[in-house]
Formats: structure tokens, C-alpha cells, sequence
């Protein structure tokens, strides 16, 4: 399983750099001989040089101190992390983990039961009447699978049983800088955290996933991706399509993302550190957060770290934390 998802990774750089190549110019050779150089001294395998080589070309320079995703999977997600990620898969986990204060969970499916996030029992059609227009995420899905938009016509108690174990959230309205594009996907704003080795959290990087045009919601197979800064919420001029196409305005809609901020993006910051202090057993988590119409701050979900667009945009993000150490040399 481990093998077969770096594997996988690996794939995804060469695909990326593929593409890449076919740009005015294509890939440097001189970014590839370092990433294969690089990759050799200090993970004594040149195994891991595609994505150090998409990184450089992502940055346009190579940076010593850069995790690629491969080594990440097969030697540093497992040791840092171990089980503790899964809870995330259980989606009913997050009130008793967490509080009922920051995620929009209305209830939770699990085993049969209907209950309220604070996990007392409830009917169907005391849910539909607290939301019209609900959103249903299954357990154990990822990258934007398995979600379903229900309104209260459609919904009844068969169909919700059909749909298994998840949670109901209310479908939400941004806030204005959540809105910024118009797309009837949710923009969602992706903070990684950090547990270093004093127990000390910290946000090491952050961006805006964007859907698509014909898209409900944002699907990891066809974002849009742009890094925003920690400190003042602004988009980078250029953002990644899913094959690591840079890009400076959205597909769909040709916005652009130069100019445009995030509001509050200390709070949002806050926020998700305080909540990764709840649960610091898991030493890389990623959020995703949008701020409403209101102007509250809405956890959607959250899951063990991802570590490609991070490094590729912002980083070296983790090179204090020695992540880079080849664990079987000890």
C-alpha cells in the first residue's frame, strides 16, 4: 500500500514535469542534474529527484531543505503522524475532539443512528428543518469524493441511510473574500500545521483551492491552486491548475489572483493552531477553512499534511524539523 503511493507520487512529478517541458523554454537541466545531485547526498537515493526537479521549476531556482513528497510518504509520514491521522477519516469524531464551536457539523450519520453534533439523538425532520439545503460527507473519503448537496425535498430517511456513515453540515454562504471568484464551488483556504519536537504549533503553509466552472464543489483531480501568505492573507500572482500548469488567472472565470487578500488571516491562523493544541498526537495536520457570511470561521475538515503544493510553493517549509533524515541509517 505504502510502496504503491509513492508510486503514485512519483508519477504525479513526472506527469508534472512532462508538462512542464512542453512550456516556451521547457525544463532546465542544469535544476534537474541538482535535484538528481541533491536527492543522492542526502537521502542516498536519486529516486526522489523528480519532485525536488518540479519544486525548482515551480520556483524557478532549487533550494536546499526541500522534503519531496516520495521520501515524505515512504519514510517520514508514518513516523511523524502513525495512526492518529485516521481519527480524521471518522467524521463524528470531531466534536468530541475538537468542541462544537468552529465546525458547521448540523449531525452525524453513524451506525444507524441520527444524532446532533453534540451527539444527542434526532430525528430526520428536526434536521431538515434546522437546514434546507445540506451537504453530506461520508467517513473515510477524501479529495473531494463522496460529497452530496441535499435539500430538504429530496431527503428522507432511506436515502440518508443509503448514503452511510458522514456527517450533515449546512451549506454555507462566504464572506465577500471567500467570494472573490464566481464559481459555484466553495473556495476553501488549506492551512498545514506543525507539532515541532518542544511541542510548539505553528502554520507553515497555506493556500486557496478553487473548483471548477461545472463543478459543485472543489475536487482534488481539477483545482485550482494558489498559495496565500501566512501573514497577510494575499493570493501570489500565480497559481497551479491539479497538473502543476502554473497560471496567473482562473480558467473559468479569468480573474486574476494578484491583488486579491483573504480577510483575517491571523485569526484564521489562530484558530487552527489552537485546535491542532487539542489534538497534538498527529505532528502534521492540514485544515480547511472558509470564513462566512457573517464573518465566522468554518473548519469544513481537516486531514494528515500533504506536503507537494506546500514545498513546491512555499517551501522549504519543514527543514527545521529534520524531516529530511534518512530514517534507516539511524
Amino acid at each position: 500500500m505504502l510502496e504503491r503511493r509513492v508510486r503514485r507520487s512519483l508519477s504525479e512529478a513526472q506527469a508534472g514535469l512532462a508538462g512542464l517541458s512542453l512550456r516556451p523554454g521547457g525544463v532546465s537541466s542544469e535544476l534537474k542534474r541538482r535535484a538528481r545531485d541533491y536527492s543522492g547526498d542526502v537521502f542516498g537515493t536519486t529516486r526522489h529527484a523528480p519532485w525536488l526537479h518540479l519544486y525548482a521549476e515551480c520556483q524557478g531556482a532549487f533550494r536546499e531543505g526541500w522534503l519531496p513528497v516520495s521520501h515524505y510518504f515512504s519514510e517520514v509520514l508514518d513516523r511523524v503522524n502513525g495512526g492518529y491521522q485516521h481519527i480524521a477519516r471518522n467524521r463524528a469524531a470531531n466534536t468530541a475532539l475538537f468542541g462544537p464551536d468552529v465546525f458547521p457539523d448540523l449531525a452525524y450519520a453513524v451506525n444507524g443512528r441520527l444524532m446532533w453534533a453534540d451527539y444527542a439523538p434526532c430525528d430526520l425532520s428536526e434536521v431538515v428543518s434546522r437546514a434546507g439545503d445540506l451537504v453530506f460527507k461520508p467517513d473515510h473519503s477524501g479529495y473531494g469524493r463522496g460529497i452530496r448537496f441535499l435539500s430538504a425535498d429530496d431527503l428522507d430517511r432511506s436515502r440518508l441511510e443509503g448514503l452511510g456513515n458522514g456527517v450533515l453540515q449546512a451549506r454555507l454562504v462566504p464572506h465577500e473574500s471567500f467570494a472573490q471568484f464566481d464559481l459555484p464551488a466553495l473556495a476553501t483556504l488549506r492551512i498545514g500545521t506543525v507539532v515541532d519536537g518542544d511541542g510548539a504549533i505553528s502554520a507553515r503553509t497555506a493556500y486557496l483551492k478553487l473548483g471548477r466552472a461545472a463543478e459543485s464543489h472543489v475536487i482534488s483531480a481539477s483545482q485550482v491552486r494558489v498559495p496565500v501568505d501566512l501573514r497577510s492573507g494575499d493570493l501570489a500572482g500565480q497559481g497551479f491548475l491539479a497538473d502543476w500548469t502554473p497560471i496567473t488567472t482562473h480558467p473559468d472565470t479569468g480573474d486574476a489572483f494578484l491583488g486579491r487578500r483573504l480577510a483575517g488571516m491571523d485569526e484564521m491562523v489562530n484558530t487552527v493552531t489552537a485546535l491542532h493544541r487539542k489534538l497534538p498526537l498527529a505532528r502534521y495536520l492540514c485544515w480547511d477553512l472558509v470564513r462566512d457570511v457573517t464573518g465566522r470561521i468554518r473548519v469544513l475538515e481537516w486531514e494528515g499534511g500533504v506536503v507537494s503544493f506546500a514545498e513546491a510553493t512555499q517551501g522549504p517549509c519543514f527543514v527545521d524539523l529534520g524531516w529530511a533524515w534518512r530514517f534507516s541509517d539511524g
